[in-house]
């Protein structure tokens, strides 16, 4: 298994509000996550790192090679409970922060199976063989208005509300979080990344980056084409590399 990661501030932004981690917890399972920050300029900062260092922190240290499936699930709603209570009650402490919160796509890895939790509109992909798809599906008013019928995926990329989010981790006292679990296969890949790439990039063209680079390449190269296409937000990609 093999994990790269980067996040850019990208051509517009003056802070990255991204943050990402890449872990080796054991031999056959690794730890790639993925949060981007809302809030203004000292909230969405603030909050992003606060949930990489909760999350990050609670998996590691109740995470061990041997787990259960039901033992996975309960460690990754811990990390995410943990990470909302504690940006939740910064934010009624400090009157700067209030309303900070932040996305989170976190997926714990083994050789068969990603478990996977997330928040918000960053996403996780799969790339097999030449088959690309969005396997977790976007917590955001687009994508109700998607799935009502009212507007298409295409116009959903360019509607005015399209980072307007439903779910974000911090943001109010209790955070509803999807789990799903996600078999894999040797040469699967996985790419996690915030809006800033796949608001950006095609389906195709990431796809095509997936398929014909390496894990650390690909990273450079996504950022690349993401910051060509007007880099307009942070970018941030990991990629987990069977």
């Amino acid at each position: 298994m093999k994990i790269a990661g980067k996040t850019d501030i990208g051509m517009v932004r003056a802070t990255n509000q991204d943050t990402f981690c890449i872990e080796a917890l054991g031999q056959d399972l690794g730890l790639a996550l993925v949060c981007d920050g809302m809030g203004g300029a000292r909230g969405g900062d603030r909050a992003s790192a606060m949930a990489r260092r909760t999350i990050t922190n609670v998996i590691r240290s109740g995470c061990r090679e041997a787990v259960s499936q039901g033992s996975i699930h309960d460690l990754l709603l811990k990390a995410l409970y943990e990470a909302n209570r504690a940006i939740y009650m910064v934010s009624l402490a400090e009157p700067d922060c209030r309303g900070m919160g932040t996305t989170a796509v976190a997926a714990l890895v083994t050789p068969d199976t990603a478990y996977v939790a997330h928040v918000g509109d960053s996403r996780l992909y799969q790339l097999r063989g030449e088959e690309f798809f969005q396997v977790t599906r976007d917590h955001s008013r687009v994508q109700e208005m998607v799935d009502e019928g009212s507007i298409t995926p295409a116009e959903a990329r360019v509607h005015p509300d399209r980072n307007m989010i439903t779910r974000a981790v911090g943001v109010d006292r209790d955070v509803d979080v999807d789990l799903l679990d996600l078999p894999l296969q040797p040469g699967d890949k996985l790419l996690l990344c915030s809006d800033g790439l796949s608001g950006i990039c095609t389906d195709r063209e990431i796809a095509g980056v997936l398929y014909t680079l390496p894990a650390e390449e690909a990273v450079e190269e996504l950022i690349h084409l993401a910051n060509t296409g007007g880099g307009y937000d942070n970018i941030t990609a990991v990629i987990v590399e069977l």
